[in-house]
């Protein structure tokens, strides 16, 4: 049995071409490595939050607070900047957003590949279906119609390449999605309920990201692939470029790109 956990990066929206990638992503957990997966991606979620919450704390160090007062400030700011609901963000990490920000950039970018870094562990296969906002405008032109047909493109495409690779290894498949995610809402859990898969249950399970460290792995893959498609169309203009290429590079021979026109 097989857990796929997808996630999408960029804007769905054809209208916003300051994000000309949009991108559907599919991280196929084997169930024979779940519990190791998960307790990988746990140990690393939470050491960089004990990392941020110490960040915090030592800030205080050097300072004419006493001991006690110096805690409960730390307390206080740690209480404020971090939720109880802390998870790994790729695009927000990358940013520096808070909580993020309080470390620096190389420990952020440390973290992220330390995560990818569990897709090449366990070869887990990954599977991007995306579109160059750009070439599907001139194929399709603008408009709400020209948006469902990208959204339900993706969707069959993408099922197409898990229902393949499924087939190719004999294998039944549950897909697992952040809550709330308008593609698998909208188009994937009706597509599957209407084009019933012999691998693919049609119960697409959607749960809080923050509840599931496979669906935040499946969020880093997506924004590290966003990030090398966006390299590729803005070339020398990508402000993140030798990020994008350093990281895409842990996951590129895991990761089956399909380019949707």
């Amino acid at each position: 049995m097989i857990n796929i956990y997808i996630d999408d990066s960029g804007s769905r929206s054809l209208k916003d071409l300051d994000q000309p990638v949009y991108l559907l992503t599919a991280v196929c957990i084997d169930n024979r490595y779940f519990g190791d997966i998960s307790e990988k991606l746990k140990v690393i979620t939470d050491r960089f939050k004990f990392k941020i919450e110490n960040t915090l704390q030592s800030s205080f160090d050097n300072n004419t607070y006493t001991s006690n007062r110096a805690n409960k400030m730390s307390k206080l700011l740690t209480d404020l900047v971090i939720s109880e609901n802390f998870e790994l963000h790729c695009s927000e990490i990358i940013r520096g957003d808070i909580p993020y920000i309080i470390l620096d950039k190389d420990d952020r970018i440390n973290t992220i590949k330390r995560t990818l870094r569990v897709v090449e562990s366990y070869d887990i296969p990954i599977f991007t279906v995306y579109c160059d906002k750009n070439e599907f405008l001139n194929r399709h032109g603008k408009g709400n119609e020209s948006e469902c047909l990208l959204n339900r493109k993706m969707t069959e495409a993408l099922v197409e390449m898990i229902s393949i690779y499924l087939e190719k290894n004999n294998e039944q498949a549950c897909i697992i999605a952040d809550e709330g995610n308008y593609t698998v809402s909208n188009y994937m859990i009706p597509y599957l309920r209407e084009n019933p898969s012999e691998r693919i249950s049609s119960e697409i399970m959607q749960k809080k990201s923050y509840d599931s460290v496979n669906i935040q792995l499946a969020d880093v893959c997506a924004y590290t692939t966003n990030m090398k498609l966006m390299h590729n169309i803005k070339k020398d203009n990508y402000k993140h470029k030798k990020i994008a290429e350093e990281l895409f590079t842990v996951i590129e021979n895991y990761n089956t790109l399909n380019r949707l026109f």
